[in-house]
């Protein structure tokens, strides 16, 4: 048996090597943790920038397409048959055939190749067009509404220039194939009124003592 292996360890380097191999486990978790923590933000950040350059290229590889279909189908049917009626006699049919053209139309329209017109839609083309800087950026994002729902969940709502009077844009990104996607959109829709409830009755006489 050789010196070398005859050699022991001490004890003191033993138990530093342990610490500072607990120590690299707990800075890469940390780091990791921290990375997946911003990774939305910056998600985010690029699906901004590719509006304002409108680089529907970029834009349309953040859209999870099937689930966002899905999603403007639920919201415009909702939207647009409300409350069934008592009196109404064909519900079913007239739900039915109204889902079937709404979902029609948004195959037809919500498609990669018309992403650049849908970005219009929802953002005038001279706010698009305007030059932004870093600053502004920053401002822009300081303004919208994020958080996660859920470890793979993340949300974001932003008034839209032009629809200040409106609810805002809501988006749902989830990760798939390791990448944050958009998985659902809620459009901006009038938000309601307040309602103001009126007595008919008399109004109430002043009581005065004798």
């Amino acid at each position: 048996m050789s010196y070398l292996s005859r050699m022991e360890i001490p004890s003191g380097l033993s138990s530093l090597r342990r610490q500072q191999a607990r120590w690299v486990c707990a800075g890469t978790l940390a780091a990791a943790t921290s990375l997946y923590a911003a990774s939305p933000f910056f998600t985010l950040w690029s699906i901004t920038s590719a509006i304002r350059a409108h680089d529907m290229g970029s834009l349309n590889t953040t859209l999870k397409w099937d689930t966002v279909r899905s999603s403007l189908k639920n919201q415009v049917v909702d939207g647009l048959i409300g409350p069934t009626h008592a009196d109404d006699e064909l519900p079913e049919f007239g739900s039915s055939f109204a889902s079937s053209a709404v979902s029609n139309a948004i195959d037809e329209e919500v498609r990669p190749d018309r992403l650049g017109n849908l970005v219009d839609h929802l953002m005038p083309h001279e706010q698009v067009a305007a030059p932004m800087g870093v600053p502004a950026m920053v401002g822009m994002l300081g303004r919208v509404h994020m958080h996660f729902t859920h470890p793979g969940v993340f949300e974001a709502s932003v008034i839209m220039p032009g629809h200040e009077n409106e609810t805002p844009l809501r988006l749902q990104m989830r990760i798939h194939g390791f990448q944050w996607k958009i998985h659902s959109v809620g459009l901006p829709t009038p938000r309601q009124q307040p309602l103001i409830e009126a007595s008919a009755g008399p109004v109430p006489q002043r009581v005065t003592q004798p």
